[in-house]
């Protein structure tokens, strides 16, 4: 196997068996599901915008690093729509996607509610062997190849289910495979956005006038990785204040922490380290979420990841 054949096993293969997720997946989520699934748009505010941060293994060099932005409202009863934009950098492996969100919002009986979510997704993945060195120029793997971008429609589909402070939701962020159209065959899975598929719950207990817990609990099913789970605990005080801790398979931790300001702005904080031998060596992940919500005053609604009552 020639040097450039290591390294995109390195780039591509490891990242993919560590993390299990061909698209990155933010901690996020714990205060804002809306990144996860589509049923979740409009949910939680009139309107809201949150802007993500994401460096993982700040140790090493070429780690991937993500930007993502994501912008909804309720612009009718029943209704919600918004976008999440995702950019993502690990190494030569570059990964771009846009998705439009609706969901429609119908309650069923007295607090019970179910959330229909559908999006288009475009995305784009690309590698850049621009700045590579490699031993002969002459390689196959790299002549004439000095970058090259993978652009595809897909769609999201998930539907949810809420009672008081019960949220279940099932997902799936790539409802087809798209293959890939780079020649290598030996790569193909690992740029190939296959079929993905989840389960997201999480209940909020309250304990008293002023603290409250939240549960969650992720399961990712993901075609040609291994699967993955989330669980996590959050203590909140007066529901502006919050610290937790999440457990993901594999050995991860995520202590998190954050803070709602003046009813409209959030900040989340989340630092993940490895309990395995590469502990010392990675430096860890660290995410920053500052976000921004408008909440209704005709309606009763609560923020996060708590739902509104139409």
């Amino acid at each position: 196997m020639t040097k450039i054949r290591i390294f995109f096993l390195f780039f591509l293969v490891i990242p993919g068996f560590i993390q299990a997720q061909q698209y990155p997946i933010l901690d996020e989520y714990r205060i804002n599901p809306s990144i996860l699934a589509p049923s979740f748009t409009g949910s939680a505010a009139l309107f809201q915008l949150y802007l993500t941060h994401r460096a993982e293994w700040t140790g090493i060099p070429g780690a991937p690093v993500t930007g993502a932005i994501n912008i909804e409202g309720d612009p009718a009863k029943n209704m919600g729509i918004g976008t999440n934009i995702t950019i993502n950098k690990a190494g030569i492996v570059r990964y771009f996607s846009l998705s439009l969100n609706y969901a429609y919002h119908l309650q069923v009986a007295k607090n019970h509610f179910l959330h229909f979510g559908v999006s288009p997704v475009l995305y784009q993945n690309s590698i850049d062997l621009s700045n590579l060195t490699v031993p002969d120029p002459n390689d196959p793997m790299t002549a004439g190849m000095n970058k090259r971008t993978e652009t595809y429609i897909n769609f999201a589909a998930s539907l949810a289910y809420s009672f008081k402070g019960l949220n279940v939701c099932v997902g799936m962020p790539y409802l087809f495979n798209n293959k890939s159209l780079f020649a290598d065959s030996a790569y193909a899975n690992v740029l190939t956005m296959g079929t993905n598929f989840l389960v997201y719950a999480n209940y909020s207990l309250v304990l008293s006038d002023d603290w409250a817990m939240q549960f969650d609990v992720l399961y990712r099913n993901i075609r040609y990785t291994p699967w993955l789970i989330d669980v996590g605990l959050m203590v909140k005080f007066k529901d502006s204040y919050w610290l937790g801790l999440l457990y993901r398979k594999g050995n991860i931790f995520a202590l998190n922490l954050g803070l709602y300001l003046a009813k409209a702005i959030v900040f989340g904080y989340n630092y993940e380290f490895s309990a395995s031998a590469m502990s010392g060596y990675s430096g860890g992940t660290h995410e920053i979420t500052l976000g921004y919500t408008l909440q209704c005053k005709s309606k009763k609604k609560t923020k996060e990841i708590k739902l509104k009552d139409y």
